[in-house]
């Protein structure tokens, strides 16, 4: 089993969602400053208002087609890669594995336990792609706790974003809060983005190496 395409798959996706999600932090500060400049300054009038909205509105649903384009290809082509790894790891016939290929997608499915086992999945993934037979004994890098703490604070955003925008009425300074924080959401899965590729990277090369 070779996991080269899915690998390849996978940072393509990644970087692509890295770029959107800049595009979209933009686009964001782009309609803060639209309804600042019209409830604040008063820059413009209802109508201008009225057809500058219009046009924000095109980019802001174009922008957030793509953006969830890149993440739900993500979804699938991260989790198709956690299994192959994790499959890799099995084939090699590694000790004391704890984590099957399918669970190492599927708790991040159940309730609660999605906080925590994911993470340790990827670790004994990453751990016993390297040529050892003391895998367990190796030391993870920075890279993990930054890629599993910013994947929380991301989707803990994205659900703060949700809560405002399933009201019942939506007034502007409430959609100013929720662009404030589909930025942070947006920052938080950038940084994401890059830690995963850089573990990513690691895996990879290795297995490649054992192969």
């Amino acid at each position: 089993m070779n996991n080269e395409l899915i690998t390849k798959s996978v940072k393509l996706c990644l970087f692509g969602l890295i770029a959107v999600c800049f595009i979209n932090i933009f686009s964001n500060i782009m309609q803060i400053n639209l309804i600042n400049d019209y409830l604040v300054k008063n820059l413009y009038s209802k109508h201008e208002f009225s057809v500058l909205r219009e046009k924000n509105l095109f980019r802001v649903n174009l922008i957030y087609g793509l953006y969830m384009l890149f993440l739900f290809s993500s979804f699938f082509l991260i989790g198709r890669w956690f299994y192959v790894c994790a499959k890799i790891n099995h084939i090699s016939r590694k000790e004391e594995l704890k984590f099957s290929p399918g669970w190492s997608v599927g708790w991040y499915f159940i309730p609660f336990a999605n906080l925590v086992m994911p993470y340790r999945s990827l670790k004994e993934t990453y751990k016993a792609s390297f040529k050892s037979e003391n895998w367990h004994s190796i030391k993870i890098p920075y890279d993990f706790p930054f890629w599993w703490s910013t994947w929380l604070l991301a989707n803990w955003f994205d659900w703060s974003k949700w809560s405002i925008w399933l009201g019942d009425v939506i007034t502007y300074s409430e959609l100013n809060q929720a662009s404030y924080i589909e930025i942070c959401s947006d920052v938080f899965l950038i940084v994401n983005s890059f830690f995963l590729i850089r573990i990513i990277n690691v895996v990879y090369r290795n297995q490649i190496e054992n192969d």
